[in-house]
């Protein structure tokens, strides 16, 4: 039984593994084996200037998220461009970091930029946990403990007080670390790894 259990236990991680190549591609092209907090990149280019675009009336850069559960990321701003990446995870947190007419230029956590159609985003804003920790009852971590979760685990974000955010996960109502969560600081200046 112990060894089936550990059999079980390396397929759940390799199956994690696979759903992080799906989300961020194949992992080989950054030469990573697997998910680390330093992974996730600042949200957009140094020197970036918030602004609001003549497009859409929205700030620029601002997060947003993935609608669906395969959204395709393209080299450029049409259907007539290759596409970069496919992302198959709704919810994934981006930043909107260019627009066009009917495009937005993503960065997404793990600093790559691609072009999708602005139908393909959502306003809702979420985050993606940067590494391993809990859901705490209250913002104290002396609080009850609500959840754990993974490296990479995507969260609705609710607010953030301080170094805290209030976020649902999969229906669990807490709070989390806000240096744990990519997604979650301010845009008027570039925010570092976490």
């Amino acid at each position: 039984m112990g060894k089936h259990r550990a059999v079980s236990e390396k397929r759940i991680r390799l199956i994690i593994f696979l759903a992080f190549a799906q989300i961020f591609g194949a992992a080989a092209a950054y030469g990573q084996s697997q998910l680390t907090p330093g992974s996730f990149k600042a949200y957009a280019p140094e020197a970036i200037e918030p602004r609001m675009s003549d497009f859409s009336g929205k700030p620029v850069p601002r997060y947003a998220s993935l609608r669906h559960d395969t959204v395709n990321g393209r080299a450029g701003p049409s259907l007539d461009y290759p596409i970069r990446w496919t992302y198959q995870r709704a919810g994934l947190p981006v930043v909107v970091v260019r627009e066009s007419q009917d495009w937005r230029k993503i960065r997404d956590p793990m600093g790559d930029e691609v072009w999708v159609n602005k139908s393909q985003l959502a306003a809702e804003r979420t985050a993606i946990t940067t590494d391993a920790g809990s859901i705490f009852r209250d913002d104290n971590p002396r609080s009850a403990h609500i959840a754990r979760f993974e490296a990479g685990a995507v969260v609705s974000l609710a607010d953030c007080a301080g170094s805290w955010c209030r976020v649902d996960a999969e229906g669990r109502e807490g709070w989390i670390r806000r240096a744990q969560l990519w997604g979650a600081d301010p845009l008027t200046a570039p925010p570092g790894n976490h």
